[in-house]
């Protein structure tokens, strides 16, 4: 996994990548903020609305794995979930951030 971090402009807090391209992809959330790509919602959130379990490996090695089908299966579909097909959901649709909070993103 590589992180990146760089500076989005002067007099801001610098960023970083907290997951891998492949984990970011899988789940659909951003690599840096961990918000879900769709509704802007953190991903406990989401998954407890949806009700989904995580099951990634906890091994290394198994969670290698876990990591080189998933890449695979994303390089047959062209770098998409699959996510992007399901009818929206209520619930999320009304925890749904609609204006992006831009206080999130001031220097400490």
């Amino acid at each position: 996994m590589f992180i990146f971090r760089w500076c989005p402009g002067a007099k801001m807090r610098y960023k970083k990548t907290e997951v891998c391209q492949t984990c970011a992809k899988t789940k659909n959330v951003c690599q840096t903020c961990l918000l879900d790509l769709e509704y802007g919602l953190p991903v406990q959130v989401r998954d407890a609305a949806l009700k989904m379990q995580d099951n990634i490996p906890k091994s290394d090695v198994n969670r290698e794995y876990y990591q080189q089908n998933n890449e695979a299966a994303l390089a047959k579909t062209g770098g998409s979930s699959g996510a992007g097909g399901k009818a929206p959901n209520e619930l999320l649709m009304k925890l749904a951030r609609t204006t992006p909070y831009y206080k999130r993103n001031r220097a400490h």
